[in-house]
């Protein structure tokens, strides 16, 4: 039975590098070689640093070498070729010189490994190539890149650390992931970590491949040393015990006593998130005909659900799938549910029993738009400049709409709260107030006044005598009469449109 398990793994495995292709894995080899060579050019001009000071000849070979660079139009193949010419030059010259004996052992050692990597097969080769390249590819429940999408901090798989023993506490996270995301440095390397993420009868060929490598393996390669180094490798990067973090990730002074801190790096449980991603698909593909029953005000066997205040965060650009493998299945969003506190809200108070509007209860409402038109007149005093002039004029008026929109948003919502039409009649308010409230009202009283629209007038005065005093109140505007008149021209021809527009909505 195990060995039939092995070998389906194994298929399995097969039929993914095969999927691949001959082509792909061909440029990935070069991949290879190309960092091969790279890494001994590199180690070379750092061995002939004391040479150049010795030898001017290879002083100027070197220099020449390091400004020579290859078209950007080149093919691998073609920039491969060309840092093998520069190798082999520097090789010819250092042999000129009989010197650095230990540099022409590492040049034959190049050659030789050259020479074994282009005489693997296929699955040999993307699998060398998957170690070789392989490094922060791995399965993971929370991704750091999910934090920031340049975040080169390490992933976590809480499966293999929910617990620290350095401190013998524990992780807090979310148990038991429905869905296992893969981490990867970008989304070139996503086929490796792709691998590690195929299930096989519920479990995971990356953790297979970590917990025993050459039992999977062992049919890709006849050659031990390769196999000893599969082996490890693949328990090594898959586990990615070295964990770290990054200076693009979110940290968090936690106190735990006095002048204590513990420094929590929160990181973005993508398992959970799917999850969630995946329940909300669902519900709404249910929810639609509930919800069509409830616009067409009809019975649903089923329960109509509403998620209000939800929010969404967008990871990534356009490649969303350079986060993770699951952040481009979501296309880079993340739900946000609210988890705040239930909002109360304050009982609007009546109105039938006061004797004006314009009171502490109205400031409060509107204090915000006033401060907004107090500052900007201290700004304008402060700086000795006239109102008059059409820009900050302008401004000026603009404040006083939002002030005049607001005390108006504020009425509309006295009135709904009164719950019927004609509750101002018994009220005790002045009568120019009343129909401010109901402007809509055809009794004898309120058709009276509203004949010569005198009412109007009269509130509009009030309004800037009121509002005259809000402005006075702890600062330095002092503002005049004269100030008291224009707020009420203003308002004036707003209290107008209001009124029209409510008259005609009845």
């Amino acid at each position: 039975m195990d060995d039939d398990f092995t070998k389906h793994v194994q298929k399995i495995i097969k039929e993914y590098i095969d999927e691949i292709g001959e082509e792909k894995i061909a440029d990935r080899t070069l991949d290879k070689l190309d960092k091969l060579h790279k890494d001994f050019l590199s180690d070379l001009f750092d061995q002939l640093k004391p040479l150049c000071k010795e030898f001017d000849e290879i002083k100027v070979k070197v220099e020449k070498s390091k400004k020579e660079k290859v078209p950007k139009s080149a093919t691998k193949l073609e920039k491969l070729d060309f840092n093998k010419r520069v190798i082999d030059g520097l090789i010819c010259l250092i042999k000129s010189y009989c010197v650095l004996n230990e540099v022409l052992e590492s040049y034959q050692q190049l050659q030789r490994q050259e020479k074994f990597i282009k005489s693997w097969n296929q699955y040999e080769q993307w699998i060398d190539w998957a170690l070789d390249f392989g490094e922060g590819s791995y399965l993971a429940t929370h991704i750091a890149k999910l934090n920031h999408s340049s975040s080169k901090g390490s992933s976590i798989d809480v499966r293999y650390f929910d617990s620290c023993d350095k401190y013998s506490s524990h992780y807090i996270y979310t148990k038991k992931p429905s869905s296992l995301d893969t981490a990867y440095p970008d989304n070139k390397y996503s086929s490796i970590s792709q691998l590690y993420n195929i299930q096989v009868n519920g479990v995971y060929i990356g953790d297979l491949l970590r917990e025993n490598g050459r039992k999977y393996l062992n049919k890709f390669t006849k050659n031990e040393n390769l196999m000893d180094l599969w082996s490890s490798r693949f328990s090594e990067l898959i586990t990615n015990k070295r964990k770290h973090s990054f200076f693009l990730s979110k940290q968090v002074y936690f106190p735990v006593a006095d002048r204590q801190y513990h420094l929590l790096l929160p990181l973005t449980s993508s398992s959970l998130v799917h999850t969630l991603h995946l329940d909300k698909k669902n519900v709404e593909d249910l929810q639609k005909s509930a919800r069509l029953q409830k616009r067409l005000k009809k019975y649903s066997a089923t329960i109509a659900c509403v998620y209000p205040g939800r929010a969404y965060l967008h990871v990534t650009g356009s490649n969303h799938s350079n986060a993770s493998s699951l952040n481009g299945q979501r296309g880079g969003r993340i739900a946000l549910f609210p988890s705040m506190p239930p909002q109360w809200r304050t009982r609007l108070i009546s109105y039938v029993s006061k004797t004006s509007l314009f009171d502490k209860t109205l400031a409060y409402e509107l204090k915000d738009e006033i401060n907004e038109l107090k500052n900007y007149l201290l700004l304008i005093k402060n700086k000795s400049l006239s109102i008059s002039e059409p820009q900050r004029n302008a401004a000026v008026i603009n404040k006083l709409r939002d002030i005049s929109g607001q005390l108006f948003n504020y009425l509309e919502k006295i009135s709904a709260n009164e719950g019927s039409h004609g509750w101002t009649v018994n009220s005790k308010l002045p009568i120019e107030e009343q129909l401010a409230f109901e402007p809509w009202r055809k009794d004898e009283v309120a058709q009276a006044k509203k004949v010569s629209m005198e009412w109007q007038k009269v509130f509009s005065q009030n309004y800037g005598r009121w509002l005259n005093q809000q402005l006075a109140t702890k600062s330095k505007l002092n503002p005049t009469a004269i100030h008291a008149a224009l707020w009420a021209d203003c308002f004036l021809n707003e209290l107008r449109e209001m009124v029209a527009t409510q008259e005609v909505a009845l």
